[in-house]
Parts: structure tokens; C-alpha cells; sequence
């Protein structure tokens, strides 16, 4: 008897379906990268990534599928909590040193928004966001999607986190994803110190994490004039208008946020 195909819903750059115990979803030049990424991970002990199974019939890729409770907007309280802020920034810490030793296949090519940094680390997920995390029923964390995946800094990777986890977020647009109104100042301070981060990174962290939304915004714009219809789509969505608002909030609160980290 053939199992049925079961479309997911969420994700914003790809067609995923569930079959029996496996995510299938569309390839692309970046597949091959990012599944020698996940047989790494899976390699070195990290449990909280799917498992990459190769490509089935329909060159679509095949993975492991993460039972659980995906993060969905608006998240429900339990998603809002000190507990899961901590959590996650202990998840992507140890996604990050996990990659210890990780080399990518000759002539990788990553679904990159821009040309890596000169000072890259790791391999950044570049979008540890709720909608990419899943409660499994253990309660621990795993993340979903690694598509956006590519060489980068751990702060890169920690600021979008802190960005999208805090979040750094108008009040406004907080209650409207689930959020009461965050005490921004100490939460961001609470992710940091769960992930470890060093004196010098808190120092740019508030920088960075400016960067990282001009990155977003400027690269999601790029790929949607070069005719990429999922970029396209996602301007006509009206995608990019909340981190413009993120923007004016970080330079409104700049100076308590970096007081707040030190």
C-alpha cells in the first residue's frame, strides 16, 4: 500500500511534503552542501537537525522527518518563555561547535543572500527563527530548513537568532506574533549569556544584529529583481516592511540594549 503524501505548510523558499518517516522537498545547486553539512552533524552527536537520506526519483531531497510541535505564528505562550530563549541559544551553540572539523565538498555552493564574510567561522543557518524550530515530545529543540545555510560568523548566526527570538521586534508586531511585550533588554542579555557569548562579541552584538536585517532586507530585494520567484513573492507579500520598522526600533534603542549586554 502506498503511503500518501502530505504537504507541510510554513516555509517560505520551498515545496515540502511529508512521506511515512521522510521530508521531501525541491533541490537545488546547494543540496549536495548542505546534506554533507547534516551528515556531520549527524556524524558528531548533534541531534538537533534532520538527517539527510539523499534524493528520490523526483530529484527531490530526502530527510528524516523531526516529530514534534513546529513554531507557529502567532506562538503559542510556551514558545514565548525564558526557558525557550534559553534553550534555543544552547541549541545553536551547539550547532555551531559541533561543526568542529566540518569540510564542505570541493566547489560547495551554498543559497547564500551574499558573498561570505573574510572572518567565516562556520556554517551560519541563517534563519534559527521560531517557524524553524520544533518542540519534540521529549521537549528538547531541533532546527528545520537548512537551505539558507552557508559559511559565516557565530555572531552573524547568534545576532539573527537574538533578532527573531527575543525578539527585537516593534511592540506592536511582538503582540501580533504571539509575544507580550518583551523586556527586550533583558532577554537579549539572558540569550547571550545562554549561548556564551564572548566580551568582544557583546560589544558588536547590537551592531551585527543591525547588519544582519540591512543584509536581510537588501538581500531578499536582490534575488526578487533578479527575477527569483520566491523573492518575488515575497516582496508582493509585503515581507520586507517589518524589518524596516526592526530598524528604526534598533537605532531607537541602541545605547539600552548595548548597556544591557555589558
Amino acid at each position: 500500500m502506498s503511503q500518501e503524501e502530505i504537504p507541510l505548510h510554513g516555509g517560505n523558499t520551498s515545496t515540502v511534503v511529508r512521506l511515512g518517516d521522510t521530508v521531501r522537498r525541491n533541490t537545488g545547486p546547494w543540496t549536495p552542501a548542505v546534506h554533507a553539512l547534516l551528515r556531520h552533524l549527524d556524524k558528531s552527536g548533534f541531534v538537533g537537525a534532520p538527517k539527510a537520506l539523499g534524493v528520490d526519483e523526483h530529484n527531490r531531497e530526502v530527510l528524516s522527518f523531526v516529530e514534534g510541535e513546529p513554531g507557529k505564528y502567532p506562538l503559542a505562550p510556551h514558545w514565548t518563555t525564558d526557558d525557550t530563549l534559553v534553550d534555543v541559544a544552547r541549541m545553536l551553540r551547539a550547532f555551531h561547535d559541533h561543526q568542529y572539523g566540518f569540510q564542505p565538498p570541493q566547489g560547495a555552493k551554498w543559497r547564500s543572500l551574499g558573498a561570505p564574510p573574510p572572518d567565516t567561522e562556520v556554517i551560519c543557518h541563517h534563519d534559527a527563527a521560531p517557524h524553524n524550530v520544533v518542540r519534540r515530545p521529549d521537549g528538547t529543540l531541533a532546527l528545520i530548513d537548512f537551505d539558507l545555510s552557508s559559511p559565516g560568523t557565530r555572531l552573524y548566526d547568534v545576532a539573527y537568532s537574538a533578532w527573531t527570538w527575543v525578539p527585537l521586534f516593534t511592540d506592536r508586531d511582538s503582540v501580533s506574533l504571539g509575544w507580550k511585550k518583551p523586556d527586550r533588554s533583558r532577554r537579549l542579555r539572558l540569550f547571550a549569556d545562554a549561548y556564551g557569548l564572548a566580551p568582544r562579541d557583546r560589544t558588536r552584538l547590537i551592531q551585527v544584529v543591525r547588519k544582519r536585517i540591512v543584509d536581510h532586507i537588501e538581500g531578499i530585494r536582490r534575488l526578487s529583481d533578479a527575477g527569483d520567484p520566491v523573492f518575488e513573492r515575497l516582496v508582493r507579500k509585503g515581507h520586507l516592511r517589518r524589518p524596516a520598522r526592526d530598524l528604526r526600533l534598533m537605532d531607537a534603542e541602541r545605547f539600552v540594549l548595548d548597556e544591557a549586554l555589558r
